[in-house]
């Protein structure tokens, strides 16, 4: 069994311990690192990450995805079984767009004193949970149980399938000829992921306007980075089909001062 991990805690120690829990309860997992450096708490694009990442995960892996500035409040703690996958993570959207996507089978809550009491009873395995760290105390220890086929009802709860807390990757709104969108994530080149599917952009021009905080830029529309002189912007489809902006042989985010959250203007006109 494999579980694919997908944090925003950097390259701190957290993730090893994370792992070394996994593997005291089952050596034989096969544990994969898709990302470990997900924006500082930002959900929306950890949401992106897991969304684009996990369909390329062996069928049946658990993916284990821990976002969580909502740590040690009352949200709740998920397992979602999908049609092909398991989700492990905390209720604040993360899972959502993934989940929905692969069709949902069954979600389920996690009870961390039952799940503690599970662990302590039949591995004599044991931890304080901390208010700060549910990565390893809930989440980690859950996902290794995944993995062994233990049975759920000793420390879950099953919920209704639309019982989870949605937050929606797609984001585009038209008003006068006008493209409004968000921006999702942001990658370390700097290439800002806006919030549709290109294709959904209905784009039909070779260069437009981006309007960010009332300032104008021109940007071409292309296929590929060499498609604009260096330094210039490109409007494109990305690997995975999203609508990206990106600065050939530059920095995107810093030439348009965007953060993620930020909404973006693309005008829509006909010119070519």
């Amino acid at each position: 069994m494999n579980i694919g991990i997908i944090t925003d805690f950097g390259n701190n120690f957290y993730v090893g311990i994370m792992k070394g829990i996994m593997k005291k309860l089952n050596n034989d997992v096969e544990i994969i690192d898709i990302d470990n450096n997900v924006p500082k708490f930002s959900i929306l694009s950890g949401s992106y990450i897991l969304f684009n990442s996990y369909k390329w995960m062996p069928k049946n892996s658990i993916i284990l995805s821990v976002v969580d500035p909502g740590v040690g409040t009352k949200r709740k703690g998920l397992i979602v079984k999908t049609k092909n996958y398991y989700f492990v993570g905390p209720d604040n959207g993360l899972l959502y767009e993934s989940a929905i996507e692969d069709g949902i089978a069954s979600i389920y809550e996690i009870i961390p004193e039952k799940l503690n009491e599970y662990l302590k009873n039949k591995y004599n395995f044991s931890v304080s949970i901390s208010q700060t760290f549910h990565g390893r105390d809930i989440f980690a220890p859950t996902a290794a149980l995944l993995s062994i086929n233990e049975n759920l009802s000793y420390f879950t709860k099953i919920l209704k399938n639309n019982e989870m807390i949605e937050l929606k990757l797609f984001d585009i709104k038209e008003e006068d000829n006008r493209l409004y969108l968000k921006v999702i994530y942001i990658d370390d080149f700097g290439n800002i992921v806006l919030s549709s599917k290109f294709d959904n952009l209905d784009i039909k021009f070779n260069n437009t306007k981006i309007i960010k905080d009332g300032i104008e830029f021109n940007i071409n529309v292309g296929k590929k980075f060499a498609d604009v002189d260096e330094g210039q912007l490109l409007l494109y489809k990305n690997s995975f089909g999203f609508a990206e902006i990106a600065v050939n042989k530059g920095n995107a985010s810093n030439l348009l001062n965007s953060k993620i959250g930020n909404t973006l203007c693309i005008v829509k006109n006909d010119k070519n």
